[in-house]
């Protein structure tokens, strides 16, 4: 057995000291580590992208690196899992896009011709709706189905004819 074992050994010598294995052998564990660096590199620009903490991409980078080239795979997966869902730029033009959102929400329309109008106006420059009007004891222009002046307190009586629906 032992003869067996060692004729065994011998062949895997003698194939592996072939100097083509040895250039494919060594082939691939140059590509492995340029892998395992590329990847060390992709970590720590990747975290940089979705964090603004410097500290971060750092400790990213070196996890990979200190995985070894057997192990790096692992911590890319960990680093996939941990990482931050959006970059830093995603982020900001999510909340960019949010703000112009609430904007257009909060933005007064004409109830007419549905353009946007200005709080203060009193008619639509487009349509000529009557949009409010002004209070006659403070001079401030108020919505036209106000009940009272949000500025003085006025009570405000509608016109005669007009029926009033309150939801």
């Amino acid at each position: 057995m032992d003869a067996l074992l060692g004729q065994f050994g011998e062949a895997i010598g003698v194939f592996f000291a072939q100097p083509t294995v040895r250039l494919v052998l060594d082939m691939a564990i140059g590509y492995v580590v340029v892998v395992w660096l590329a990847t060390a590199l992709w970590a720590f620009v990747d975290m940089r992208r979705r964090t603004m903490n410097p500290i971060w991409p750092y400790a990213t980078a070196a996890v990979v690196v200190l995985a070894s080239p057997a192990l790096f795979p692992l911590a890319l997966l960990l680093h996939l899992i941990v990482r931050p869902r959006g970059t830093v730029a995603e982020r900001r033009m999510s909340a960019l896009r949010d703000a112009a959102l609430d904007a257009e929400v909060d933005r007064s329309i004409c109830p007419g011709c549905r353009r946007p109008v200005d709080e203060e106006w009193l008619i639509c420059p487009r349509c000529r709706t009557a949009l409010g009007h002004l209070c006659e004891r403070c001079g401030h222009a108020v919505g036209s189905d106000w009940d009272a002046c949000a500025w003085c307190g006025a009570l405000f009586v509608p016109p005669t004819g007009v029926v009033r629906a309150d939801l």
